[in-house]
């Protein structure tokens, strides 16, 4: 192609805009990151943290099995301690919940698997190092981003954004070609 086809398909689109809306995925992913790493900033009640709490779930198994405790007899105040946050989540209780077995490890996580013996519905809770001791870390934001769960979200969504992005861009191109060549061989 010469020179002047590509002069003439650059006039074609808004090469500002069009960066604009290709970043869009990427600020909102720097947004959701931020986001989660402010809130991380208060996430925790310094008031299970203290000594005490720092000997009683010195490794993730104590904190699993007093996470079981906590599942069978629906105790709200151990519920609040094993998890350590101001604001704790609610799990499902029952007093036919069993502590099964260590079901993963990665380097941030270790995930533990509970089974209800009547409905044998099986409940995944997730167990981390937080600022001396093991915590129970809720499904929510903070999760997602410290084990890259986001990620399979985010990224087909963007490869979508710009998927769509580039047929856009594309269909305007050959719209506007076509209508140059329309006015050049027609005059109108």
């Amino acid at each position: 192609m010469n020179p002047s086809v590509w002069r003439r398909i650059l006039q074609c689109i808004d090469l500002r805009k069009a960066l604009v809306f290709a970043l869009v995925p990427l600020v909102v992913a720097l947004l959701f990151v931020v986001g989660v790493k402010v809130y991380g900033l208060f996430r925790y009640d310094p008031a299970y943290f203290t000594d005490q709490d720092v000997e009683n779930y010195e490794s993730p198994s104590d904190v699993a099995l007093a996470l079981e405790t906590a599942l069978q007899t629906n105790d709200q105040a151990l519920m609040r301690e094993v998890q350590g946050l101001r604001y704790p989540a609610t799990f499902v209780t029952s007093p036919n919940i069993r502590f099964v077995i260590l079901l993963e490890r990665t380097d941030q996580y270790f995930t533990y698997l509970y089974l209800d013996m009547d409905t044998y519905q099986r409940y995944s809770h997730y167990v981390e190092y937080v600022d001396g001791r093991w915590v129970v870390s809720p499904e929510d934001c903070t999760y997602y981003l410290r084990s890259g769960m986001w990620l399979r979200v985010a990224l087909p969504l963007a490869l979508v954004w710009w998927l769509v992005q580039l047929v856009v861009v594309l269909a305007t191109i050959v719209f506007r070609l076509s209508r140059q060549m329309r006015e050049e061989m027609y005059g109108y």
